[in-house]
């Protein structure tokens, strides 16, 4: 049984809206137990489709086998998709844009050949020009994931603002870049430059491809002198997928797999164990999910997600998809304060804010 995500939304004691973020199950590897390196290596693309070139090049790197060809081009295609999806599908509808099935055509298969479509849907022009100035991009570009941030850009900024240090997504990636330092400088972290965030790393990833930076040499990834894929001290496999970074912890004896661990982006966006004292550390998601709702618009259980105000549940929703967790999504209404430990805690099941019952991407 796959793994699936649960939000759990409420109320704390103080009557304040809050929100909870943890996983029901883990990803199986046990199919990989008992299986030499090379047969565990092929099972690894076959079991995990979800942006498999990263976990392919993870896996690869933590069994100490050498690369796919073409594996650091592959990484950076995916990511784009997945991004593409999250620009093109999800940010219009949680606005509630009508649904443009024409801008997603060809997205599943995109290649070297195709990345003028992409751009074109996504800048509607060179790509170069986002990266120069973003926000004179944004002003006049007339494709539909700028018509999003235009009406973002109009939220107030402190709704989904967290530091860049707590972010286990993509957005450590490009934090540093050039064209988002006047807007972090103006705004911090807020929903509206996690979107710019993912926008430049598209922007990145088509010029890189474009350039023929996609090559692997001498077994190590790089892009713009970023590594995509590698081996840490502790004989791990790492890989940046398009969420963040992914990583492969295997243990081996005699060229046969004993125990194999998956951590993804998502796992570190869970809330921790509730401690002794009843209290339950929070984590990257649900402190996401809290300021982007904000407080003293909805208090108390009686105005949840499900009937409360419009404005929260779109923040809450483009949160979301700024964090893109790669698990299905249940959505739960807890009707009891969210302190209670999950076993214990009656809940109702409610739709997402965006109005999709679950989130696969």
């Amino acid at each position: 049984m796959m793994p699936t995500l649960i939000i759990s939304h409420g109320h704390n004691p103080g009557g304040e809206s809050g929100f909870r973020v943890s996983q029901r199950g883990r990803m199986p590897t046990q199919w990989l137990i008992d299986r030499n390196r090379h047969e565990a290596m092929t099972m690894v693309g076959c079991l995990y489709n979800l942006c498999a070139a990263a976990q392919s090049a993870a896996a690869a790197k933590a069994m100490d086998l050498p690369l796919a060809p073409d594996c650091h081009r592959n990484i950076q295609l995916e990511t784009l998709r997945e991004h593409g999806l999250v620009m093109l599908r999800d940010w219009p509808g949680v606005l509630g844009m009508a649904m443009d099935a024409d801008s997603l055509k060809g997205l599943a298969g995109l290649s070297l050949t195709t990345l003028e479509v992409l751009e074109a849907r996504v800048f509607a022009g060179p790509a170069e020009r986002a990266l120069e100035d973003i926000e004179a991009w944004l002003e006049r570009a007339p494709s539909r994931p700028a018509e999003v941030l235009r009406q973002v850009a109009d939220w107030p900024r402190e709704f989904g603002r967290i530091a860049v240090a707590d972010d286990p997504t993509f957005v450590g990636r490009v934090a540093g870049h050039a064209s988002l330092g006047g807007v972090i400088a103006r705004d911090g972290w807020s929903l509206y430059a996690r979107m710019l965030a993912r926008v430049v790393e598209v922007a990145q990833l088509i010029l890189a491809l474009r350039a023929g930076a996609g090559n692997c040499t001498a077994g190590e990834s790089s892009d713009a002198g970023k590594p995509r894929c590698g081996r840490a001290a502790d004989g791990s496999g790492w890989a940046e997928a398009a969420r963040g970074r992914l990583v492969h912890r295997v243990a081996c004896r005699d060229d046969r797999v004993v125990d194999y661990h998956i951590i993804t982006p998502t796992d570190a966006m869970l809330d921790g164990a509730v401690g002794p004292d009843g209290e339950r550390q929070q984590g990257f998601l649900s402190r996401l999910l809290e300021s982007a709702h904000g407080q003293g618009e909805c208090h108390g259980y009686s105005h949840g997600l499900s009937d409360g105000d419009n404005r929260a549940r779109q923040r809450v929703a483009m949160a979301l998809s700024c964090a893109d967790p790669c698990l299905p999504v249940v959505w739960q209404e807890l009707s009891e304060a969210l302190c209670q430990a999950p076993s214990q805690a009656p809940c109702r099941k409610a739709g997402p804010p965006g109005g999709r019952s679950s989130c696969t991407n």
